[in-house]
């Protein structure tokens, strides 16, 4: 498996070092989310420079036809990500038809927004019996991407095992993870959770050979809004960045072995030249916070290896005498 360093954090990436662009060609590529917006945008930024995409998307019109434009370097594959099912049928199919049968970067894109309806936020009669909420934004956002992770980590330890393979796992996230969203209840939680999942899993990420980084876009132009409503949000205040800012962000990331447990953010042009660069928000230099890390990190120092077991733990076994 690919070897790397323990997370240790030694900075913010260098985002002026632009993407080694070469080292794309041939690698199989996952795209959830794939066939619209910024997931469309990174499918098309990578197939040109050689990679086989697989697009997965509930949009099967747009998705077939942005596959048939990058042939032969794409497929789409339809999927919903909340399905376990097709998640493992859009896994198999990636690795099947990739140049090398392997599975190299997945790209877990695919989400809601409240647009969709969030039904944590209406009120219901107090005289009334409270209705029971549909976490539709939870279960896709943040319950599909889970589903995604745990199968890439499955796959990316059966492909092929040489020097020039890597095991890159990217979370579009977004900038709600660090800000408070009024009235995205579900949206900021889910994008909050997977943020929490980036910054777990890099610290055992390396025993398994696998880079996972967190993308949190700004506010993208995107077809799906209406020009009254992108001209209302620019008179309160937003900048829009392009979605193809997303997918030289995401580039950056896959092309760097060097990147793993880093949240970079797709912003403006005023704010950063590339259109990106690093929080730097997910790591703590001094005071309570950085003590009780890395007492934590002390505490829970399970191993990311076959036969793990909770029965295994120190905690596991006082549960048992208890």
């Amino acid at each position: 498996m690919p070897q790397l360093p323990r997370y240790e954090y030694t900075g913010p990436v260098d985002c002026s070092v632009p993407p080694d662009r070469k080292v794309l060609k041939d690698k199989s590529v996952i795209i959830t989310g794939g066939a619209n917006g910024m997931g469309e945008a990174t499918a098309r930024a990578f197939a040109a420079e050689g990679a086989f995409v697989t697009i997965a998307d509930l949009d099967e019109i747009r998705g077939n036809e942005v596959a048939a434009e990058l042939s032969p370097n794409a497929q789409f594959v339809k999927c919903n990500i909340t399905s376990w099912e097709d998640q493992v049928a859009m896994f198999e199919a990636a690795i099947a038809n990739s140049p090398h049968k392997s599975c190299d970067i997945v790209i877990a894109n695919a989400g809601i927004s409240r647009a969709s309806g969030d039904d944590l936020w209406p009120l219901d009669d107090p005289n009334e019996a409270p209705v029971k909420p549909k976490l539709n934004i939870v279960n896709v956002n943040l319950i599909g991407t889970m589903y995604t992770w745990k199968l890439a980590v499955h796959y990316f330890r059966k492909q092929p095992d040489t020097d020039d393979r890597d095991r890159c796992f990217i979370i579009t996230g977004s900038l709600v993870a660090w800000i408070d969203s009024p009235a995205n209840w579900q949206y900021t939680s889910s994008k909050y959770g997977l943020r929490g999942l980036m910054r777990t899993a890099r610290r055992n990420s390396h025993e398994q050979g696998i880079r996972i980084n967190y993308v949190a876009p700004c506010y993208i132009k995107s077809a799906i809004r209406s020009a009254a409503y992108e001209a209302e949000l620019i008179s309160k205040g937003v900048e829009f960045a392009p979605p193809e800012d997303v997918a030289m962000c995401m580039m950056k990331l896959a092309t760097d072995r060097t990147i793993n447990g880093h949240s970079l953010m797709v912003t403006p042009r005023t704010v950063a030249k590339e259109g990106f660069k690093d929080v730097d928000m997910d790591d703590h230099a001094d005071g309570y916070f950085k003590r009780n890390q890395e007492v934590q990190l002390n505490i829970i120092g399970d191993k990311w290896e076959p036969g793990w077991s909770k029965a295994r733990t120190l905690e596991g076994a006082n549960l048992r005498k208890a």
